[in-house]
């Protein structure tokens, strides 16, 4: 109820009375992925306050503050806008964290690892090929040969489905 209003007051005061006594602060439209975070935050801890009952908080507080503190980042100067076209990954990692988190708040839904790695495997591997942290020739390799990867994960579904028993999946 009162918990949020009464941080976002604090903080524009603080941040009024900063910009009153003349001290470095950043402009508004600088700060408005704090709101994000904010936001995010309090999801958070309307999922704890709340008994643990509802984990969807947990993945929106988490997406909402991990996108607010990314976006923060670069509303501050320390990354660019147009820098967007390699920093995307990003965004791709936070949604892999935020179902991480959802798991973690009921572990005993192991249905959220499946899009948790697979967002985190694509971000990872996104954010490799954006920054240009591999060897071009490496990269060119990897880009030939990476349905290798949906082989294994086939050859893997196959040989969980045979040793079932009876086959049933």
């Amino acid at each position: 109820g009162a918990l949020l209003p009464g941080i976002l007051l604090m903080l524009l005061g603080a941040w009024l009375l900063a910009r009153n006594l003349n001290l470095p602060v950043p402009r508004l439209d600088q700060l408005w992925p704090g709101l994000l975070v904010l936001f995010g935050f309090g999801f958070l801890v309307r999922f704890l306050a709340g008994g643990r009952r509802e984990e969807g908080l947990v993945f929106v507080g988490v997406a909402a503050t991990l996108a607010g503190a990314f976006f923060l980042i670069i509303t501050l100067g320390a990354l660019d806008w147009s820098a967007m076209g390699a920093y995307w990954p990003v965004l791709v990692l936070i949604g892999g964290l935020a179902f991480l988190g959802q798991w973690l708040a009921r572990p005993t839904e192991r249905g959220l690892l499946v899009p948790a790695v697979l967002a985190l495997l694509v971000g990872a591997v996104g954010l490799v090929f954006t920054l240009g942290l591999l060897d071009p020739a490496l990269a060119a390799q990897a880009a030939r040969l990476w349905p290798l990867v949906l082989i294994v994960l086939g050859l893997g579904l196959l040989v969980s489905y045979l040793r079932r028993p009876n086959g049933r999946a």
